[in-house]
């Protein structure tokens, strides 16, 4: 399969040139660019990754293998089965996701194809997490933590105690600007393993740079991909998704739960740019406010669950002490039908 796919491997886009060095930032120019240390910082071959993906599909599609007729008829053409073990035998448990592409593409939108000069710019970006923590940001100037010039103009609240990396070798990394005559592609990769052990979640957001509105951007097509399986999307949006005039949305999210990644769809909407992720940040906070839900109402439900089993008894009230009420409290609560706990302890 893989001779197949070296076979038909198309060639790369053609090129648009990047925003000039030269100019000041501004609405036509891309803030931080970097020029050399932007591509020390991301790598422009994740893109091709992708589209040699889908050729690989392509042609394992139109692949047919002969298969003898039981019956000792004509041999006949059979689809080659995906996704089956080596007994040919559908898995029967799901594999853990270790490694996840976001993949932006879109054409420019026909009446802002060019604005003083310079095209428009889709972007897509990664920001992970610790709980309600935002520890950095990878756009297409690579992790924010570790891009020069990002630390002096700071564009979202990352407290930078852990860094996506540089290059190849990053836990988080971007592809940067790979672009056609008529649109662009971004891709982010982000390996699992390598996201410290406190992050909870990896959100990922779109923006319109320069436009900003989401909604004249043609053949908007942002899919999540499992680097193992890139055949079938984990999550997708398309442009008809997105609602009219919005600036910026954050799609969906990776999220650790008891040490197993899964994937949650947010379409959440918000007026941002790379420039400031504070509106991105926002529509992220709700969602990160379960976090701090369980951090009240953890302790109680362990306890409670605890008393289930048998492995906890309430203590005997010391008289005189200052908590009295409050232990009681909490026995009767564990006293109370399960239904009951549940319902009173979402208030905490």
């Amino acid at each position: 399969a893989q001779a197949v796919c070296g076979a038909v491997r198309p060639p790369p886009p053609a090129s648009v040139p990047a925003r000039p060095h030269a100019e000041p930032p501004g609405p036509t120019t891309r803030m931080g660019d970097r020029g050399a240390d932007a591509q020390a910082a991301t790598d422009p071959s994740l893109a091709q990754r992708i589209v040699d993906e889908e050729s690989c599909t392509d042609v394992e599609k139109g692949m047919k293998t002969p298969e003898a007729d039981v019956g000792g008829g004509d041999a006949k053409d059979t689809p080659i089965k995906t996704g089956t073990n080596r007994l040919g035998e559908a898995a029967a448990a799901k594999p853990p996701l270790k490694e996840a592409l976001l993949s932006v593409g879109w054409t420019f939108p026909s009446d802002h194809a060019v604005s003083q000069g310079q095209p428009d710019y889709l972007d897509g970006s990664c920001l992970i997490y610790a709980e309600e923590r935002l520890l950095d940001v990878v756009d297409f100037r690579g992790a924010h933590s570790a891009a020069v010039g990002c630390h002096g103009q700071k564009a979202s609240s990352a407290s930078y105690e852990w860094s996506a990396g540089r290059g190849k070798a990053a836990g988080v990394l971007h592809s940067g600007d790979v672009m056609s005559a008529d649109g662009g592609t971004h891709v982010i990769r982000v390996r699992l393993a390598d996201l410290p052990a406190s992050a909870t979640d990896c959100f990922f957001a779109i923006s319109a740079y320069n436009c900003r509105n989401l909604s004249l951007f043609r053949s908007l097509n942002v899919r999540l991909l499992d680097a193992d399986r890139p055949t079938r999307p984990l999550a997708t949006l398309r442009g008809s998704d997105v609602p009219a005039r919005s600036g910026a949305v954050v799609v969906c999210s990776l999220n650790r739960r008891l040490n197993t990644w899964g994937v949650r769809s947010i379409t959440r909407t918000c007026e941002a740019t790379v420039r400031d992720y504070s509106p991105v940040e926002a529509a992220i906070r709700p969602v990160q406010e379960s976090h701090v839900r369980w951090r009240r109402r953890g302790p109680l439900v362990l306890l409670a669950t605890l008393a289930q089993l048998g492995r906890a008894t309430p203590s005997e009230r010391a008289p005189g002490c200052d908590d009295e009420d409050r232990k009681d409290l909490v026995v009767l609560l564990l006293k109370l039908p399960t239904i009951l706990f549940q319902e009173i302890v979402r208030f905490i």
